[in-house]
């Protein structure tokens, strides 16, 4: 059992359901279209905050997700608030009887902020977690001091 990570069209296309995991649509916006009964919980609070998303996203238009991400400083500007950081302990608890989910609109293997979230969890909550497809130097730094 651990905290893993899937995309919205992992969920679309069945290949995580809520019959075998804790799904969680961790996304500033819910995503158009997804039918609630495809996930457990959907927390905006444990997305980037709205100028952060919007930044990166006016970057992806001419850059690409990787080059966004570091262009518009995603990993340094990052933050969970005191609300976030406490149910991501309580999934991390979760994670421990049962696989949850973070689902986000990224696909797998690009940077996104559910690894971030995953990497907290871990740091913060001692959770298990499936590996990182990236590191997150200054994040972790961060992190590391809120211990």
């Amino acid at each position: 059992m651990a905290i893993r990570q899937a995309s919205v069209s992992d969920l679309r296309k069945g290949n995580i359901t809520r019959e075998n995991a804790y799904v969680v649509v961790a996304m500033c916006f819910h995503p158009r279209g997804l039918s609630a009964d495809l996930r457990d919980e959907y927390r905006a609070d444990l997305a980037p905050d709205r100028e952060l998303f919007k930044d990166f996203k006016a970057f992806e238009k001419t850059l690409g997700h990787a080059a966004a991400f570091r262009q518009c400083g995603y990993e340094r500007r990052f933050t969970l608030g005191a609300a976030a950081r406490v149910r991501l302990g309580e999934l991390a608890v979760m994670s421990r009887q049962r696989d949850v989910y973070l689902v986000c609109q990224c696909e797998l293997g690009e940077r996104c902020h559910r690894e971030m979230l995953m990497l907290t969890a871990r740091i913060l909550f001692g959770a298990e977690t499936d590996d990182l497809f990236h590191e997150y130097p200054f994040y972790d730094q961060r992190l590391k001091g809120v211990q």
